[in-house]
Order: C-alpha cells, then structure tokens, then sequence
C-alpha cells in the first residue's frame, strides 16, 4: 500500500512530467499545475487563504530564501502565479523545476493536514486529471 506522501508524490510527477518542447514549455506546465490546483482549491478556502497557504510552503520549504515583497502581498491566484512565473523564469531550468517540485510537495502536505489525505488526494485528482479530458492516469 502506497503511503500518503508516495501518492501525492506520484501524482506530482505526473502533472510535471517534463513536456515535449523545452523549458518554456515545462515552465507553463508547472504554472498550469498551480492554476488548476487554485481553480479547484479556491473555491473551498477563498484566494486569500490559498495564497496564505503557498507563502507558508515557501516558509517551510525554503527558510533561507528572502521572501520578495511582493510574497507578502499575495492576496489573489492571479498575483500568486504572476509571482511564481517571475520566480521560474529567473531561476536556470533545472532548478526553477525543482522549486517548483519541492513547492508542490511542500503544499499539498500543508493541504492534507488542513484537510485530509483523502480530499487532497481527490482534489489534485480532479484538478490535474482534466488536461487528459477528465480521465485518471
């Protein structure tokens, strides 16, 4: 039986799994991931919250990275993913991925104990199973 952390992170690599056409490309695909989670979450919790959340897994994950101002001001999904493309776009590929990745993780754990495992899981299902048409990979 796959623990809790082991499925998220599974559904994690899937949703990034590095697209045909380069780091313009994978770099939308982790914004994408971001949108569909916040399009789903947002409703349920409210943007501010959702953005609360992601400063909080940016604190945890990363405690010796100096938060821009910006990172305070978050108060909306569309000022959050402005903030983590800049983010992205200024770090070398490979490492702008792995950000993205340990954020990722680092979120959906501080989702799961708000939450629940189980609705985690069913959110990041319903939120990223859409790209394939509503399928679950």
């Amino acid at each position: 039986m796959e623990t809790s952390d082991a499925m998220r992170q599974k559904m994690i690599d899937e949703v990034l799994a590095a697209p045909p056409g380069g780091d313009a490309v994978a770099r939308e695909a982790a914004l994408r991931a971001w949108e569909r989670l916040a399009n789903h979450l947002s409703p349920l919790i409210g943007e501010t919250a959702l953005c609360a959340m992601y400063a909080r897994a940016r604190h945890v994950t990363f405690p010796d990275m100096h938060p821009s101002p910006a990172m305070h001001e978050l108060r909306s999904t569309a000022h959050l993913l402005d903030q983590l493309a800049t983010q992205l776009a200024s770090m070398a590929p490979q490492a702008g991925a792995d950000f993205n990745r340990a954020m990722l993780q680092s979120f959906t754990r501080l989702l799961s104990g708000l939450i629940g495992e189980a609705l985690t899981v069913r959110l990041m299902n319903t939120a990223w199973t859409e790209r394939s048409g509503g399928k679950s990979t």
